[in-house]
């Protein structure tokens, strides 16, 4: 076929839909390949018009289709030109059916305007690159765009087009004058996780610089996962964000996040009660993030400043591909790299399959099960999974292996969905061909479809009986200028005749099989073939032997590693991130020094960072390195002082000098604070019951986690709240917790809560007292939902009643409630707003007047909520009524939150 196929082919109805660079679009026979129809978009665009050559020689359809089975409409965007052959540019939305090739009416539609958030942006099409697949939601076609060649004037975009024809759509990611926050995603689809919710990654020129809460993300997204809403008029907006919080420096070192694709994992695999809805991202820095969906993160919302995520393991090697999820066998997330390997020439990396578990605080967690081998080249795709449901043992992990950015030598590989002894265990390869960058294989009905850089798909199935039974051969890293042999063993499983052996390229040499063709073979009959590789050049290479019969031929992948005989100094990692840390904290991460050249190397001098940092283990100055060695550094984090800090470590070295990037981010320790200081219950009548609540506020500046916490347990008092050990409280963040003196009998009751966090202040001891007696004149008043509380001249609280009771989870920044209660004497009274769960008992302060002098008798008050703490789940709260400034009284009412 005519073009390069980047697009991922795609079946629906019977149909497998195959798009190009040319502006050619395909209808196949799934199962023979054959030609039902074909359509051609107008001339595709040349970017050499631009000055790009990164996708050459012509740009047409680039992202994958989306299909709606409903209608039997294909959905894809082309890059060409208004009329003939060159002049103006234009990108087009068309909508195909699948069965003729025919448009649908009011298609082609053709992409103009300007922003919908930023009226004085237009959309630029010259420069503009639409590589994400494409998302169907809701009757409307949505598709990411970013840069070509990062070449001005670009944006990111997201266009909706409606199936009636109808651009809905046109936000971008980066309003104002300035480039950036280009949508790539390594060509991995848009993704959403609910009606009218869109998620995406954006990359680098445009990151946000300060402090901000997920749920006010600012208007310029650079370096961020993105949440956006579809607005009642079709348009779009941002509900929440996550920004790393070294984004600067990442748009420094071009390490930009969108290079990889966000993945929404299952919620029944991966969930957890404290985070349901989970989602796993990773770009060129190299770092693995989980991310809580209902809670993205926000920029510097986490202890000293860092992340708030769920979790973050690495770096294990730069991202360009989108992650596979398996959920069988407890849980899989596949990622390839393209950096961070042991190659010598620093442009290749590894498959990485990585478990999902629960940690010790209770928190989801990824944790790296296994590392291939061997190494994969820049390009190579992101995986796909095929199995038979969450049956165990029945999934494979399908990738297209390349060796290099060229794509030449690629091959179709498939693992074993569970490593085995750390590493993968591969199953299937076959030669493809050249690969187009990044494209994973189509998948329908026990087929593979693999699109090709030189014009050709590629079918793969099963059953399949080959006329010969054998694996392909994967050659040691050999130093140019000398070569390796190994023999592959190869047996027929019918009646053939071989005619000839060889092997490509030219780097891969097939010698003389046994017995020597032509030989004639029977079922179970053997012929052994010696292959020799002797690499001309550093770097990866993939090749096939190909075995030529009477009546047709057979191919065998060849994989082989180059190294040169100069050494070659590589480290494990571009660049370190420490995170957030509280002031006077100490962090330490490693980075690994290899010689991956053919000779022996000299260290160097070494340029080593400035204070807070620290380095440890640095190889002395003529220190030799053999090839393969490697030297373990040791890279501290000690700030002594709140800000953001940039540095980097240069080891020099005969064999090169490397630099790795170093970031942190320090803010001022934690510090708990708890009010009031101890529980009086006073007097009450033995069989009565009453319950009074105490505050942990952190009033620091960092994130403290919950060390210890033993609530009361002699009798008379019961904690009616939990506050689980690993509990983190944020700062600025309020957690509420209550007791209740229920005493069976007569008697004084001495008892206390024991709590003790990270922030070093020690153990700190809530006392709790109260006496049982029927005094007289002694009374408890209470009942659902709240309680009073009765001690020596109580003030009384009664009839607390809210409105509304109902607040909707989306769709809101403030909230006006009124709420009317009763005193029996004038006092100040502090409103809280607290989350009861089963798990904890997370308080969000109220903004606006949140202490109120209040007069005996009756009063109403109006509040203004601002919510401040992060979107909140759905479910019932509470709003918390008590004496401000020291122990006293307290009752409470419900407040639902929900969709």
């Amino acid at each position: 076929m005519t073009g390069q196929v980047y697009a991922q082919p795609v079946v629906a109805g019977g149909v497998l839909l195959v798009a190009t660079e040319a502006n050619r679009v395909y209808g196949l026979d799934p199962a023979t390949g054959d030609v039902r129809w074909s359509r051609d978009l107008g001339s595709p665009w040349d970017p050499s018009e631009i000055g790009c050559g990164d996708l050459t020689p012509t740009v047409g359809v680039t992202g994958t289709p989306v299909v709606d089975p409903n209608t039997g409409t294909a959905y894809l965007f082309s890059k060409g030109y208004a009329s003939g052959s060159s002049g103006p540019v234009r990108w087009q939305a068309h909508a195909i059916d699948v069965q003729t090739g025919a448009e649908r009416p009011n298609f082609p539609v053709t992409i103009s305007g300007p922003a919908d958030n930023d009226p004085g942006t237009t959309f630029q099409p010259a420069t503009q690159l639409q590589r994400p697949g494409l998302l169907l939601l809701n009757g409307v076609v949505y598709a990411g765009f970013g840069s070509d060649c990062d070449i001005s004037p670009f944006k990111g975009w997201v266009v909706g087009v409606s199936a009636g024809g109808a651009i809905t759509a046109r936000w971008t990611a980066a309003p104002g004058p300035d480039d950036g926050a280009g949508i790539w995603q390594a060509g991995g689809g848009l993704v959403s996780d609910g009606p009218g919710q869109i998620l995406l990654m954006t990359g680098n020129q445009g990151a946000f610089d300060g402090s901000r809460a997920g749920t006010s993300p600012p208007p310029r997204l650079g370096e961020s996962v993105v949440r956006l809403r579809v607005q009642g008029d079709g348009t779009l907006s941002p509900t929440d964000f996550f920004e790393p919080y070294d984004a600067p420096s990442l748009d420094a070192w071009d390490a930009d996040f969108a290079s990889g694709a966000p993945v929404a994992l299952p919620d029944a695999q991966f969930g957890t009660p404290s985070h349901r809805h989970l989602m796993v991202a990773a770009g060129k820095e190299g770092y693995v993030y989980l991310l809580d969906r209902d809670h993205l993160g926000g920029m510097r919302q986490g202890p000293g400043g860092g992340d708030d995520v769920v979790d973050r393991i690495g770096p294990y090697g730069g991202v360009w591909a989108r992650p596979a999820v398996w959920p069988g066998d407890g849980g899989y997330v596949y990622i390839p790299t393209a950096s961070g390997g042991t190659t010598s020439w620093g442009t290749a990396g590894v498959l990485r399959m990585y478990k999902a578990g629960v940690g010790g605080s209770g928190l989801p967690t990824l944790a790296l099960a296994g590392t291939s081998t061997d190494a994969f080249g820049f390009s190579s795709s992101g995986p796909v999974v095929t199995s038979n449901g969450t049956q165990s043992g029945s999934a494979l992990v399908w990738v297209i292996w390349s060796p290099d950015g060229s794509g030449g030598g690629a091959q179709l590989r498939a693992y074993d969905a569970v490593p085995r002894n750390g590493a993968p265990v591969l199953r299937f390869s076959a030669p493809v061909g050249q690969a187009a960058k990044f494209a994973p294989p189509g998948v329908s009905g026990n087929r593979l479809y693999v699109g090709t850089r030189d014009g050709h798909v590629l079918g793969f199935g099963v059953p399949v009986t080959p006329s010969l039974n054998g694996s392909g051969l994967a050659f040691d890293s050999t130093t140019t200028g000398q070569q390796q042999t190994k023999t592959a063993t190869l047996t027929a499983t019918r009646h053939v005749t071989v005619t000839a052996v060889s092997a490509s390229p030219t780097q891969f040499s097939a010698g003389t099989p046994a017995p020597a063709a032509p030989v004639t073979l029977e079922a179970g009959d053997q012929i052994t073939v010696p292959v020799t590789f002797a690499p001309t050049g550093a770097g990866s290479l993939g090749g096939a032997l190909t075995v030529e019969f009477s009546d047709g031929q057979q191919q065998f992948t060849l994989t082989g590693d180059g190294r040169l005989p100069a050494p070659k100094l590589t480290a494990s990692a571009p660049a370190i991130s420490f995170g957030g840390a509280p002031v006077g904290a100490h962090l330490t991460e490693s980075v690994v020094y290899t010689n991956t050249g053919g000779a022996s190397l000299t260290i160097g001098t070494a340029q080593t960072p400035q204070a807070p940092f620290s380095v440890d283990g640095l190889p002395a100055q003529g220190q030799t390195l053999a090839s393969g060695q490697s030297v373990t550094v040791n890279v501290s984090f000690s700030p002594t002082s709140t800000g953001s800090y940039v540095d980097a470590l240069t080891l020099n070295s005969t064999g090169g000098n490397v630099t790795v990037g170093l970031s942190g981010q320090a803010q001022a320790p934690g510090h708990l604070v708890i009010e009031p200081a101890g529980l009086d219950f006073g007097s009450i009548a033995p069989g009565a019951a009453v319950t009074q609540s105490f505050a942990l506020r952190n009033d620091g500046g960092s994130s403290v986690m919950v060390t210890k916490s033993k609530p009361p347990t002699r009798g008379g008092f019961v904690a009616t709240t939990s506050l689980d050990e690993a509990t983190v409280i944020g700062p600025g963040q309020t957690l509420v917790e209550e007791v209740r003196f229920a005493p069976a009998a007569p008697g004084a009751f001495e008892d206390a809560w024991a709590i003790t966090t990270t922030d070093g202040s020690g153990e700190h001891t809530v006392p709790l007292h109260g006496v049982a007696a029927a005094a007289a004149g002694a009374s408890a008043l209470g009942g659902p939902p709240g309680t009073t509380v009765a001690g020596p001249k109580p003030i009384v609280l009664r009839a607390i009643r809210v409105t509304p009771r109902h607040l909707p989870r989306r769709g809101w920044r403030t909230e006006r409630i009124t709420v009317r209660f009763e005193l029996s004497a004038p006092a100040r009274i502090r409103f809280t707003l607290a989350r009861r769960v089963p798990w904890s008992s997370q308080a969000v302060p109220l903004f606006g007047a949140h202490v109120v002098a209040a007069r005996a008798g009756r009063n109403r008050v109006r509040f203004t909520l601002r919510w401040a703490s992060g979107r909140l789940s759905p479910g019932t709260y509470v709003l918390v009524l008590a004496p401000d400034g020291g122990p006293g009284p307290t009752r409470h009412t419900r407040l639902a939150i929900g969709r």
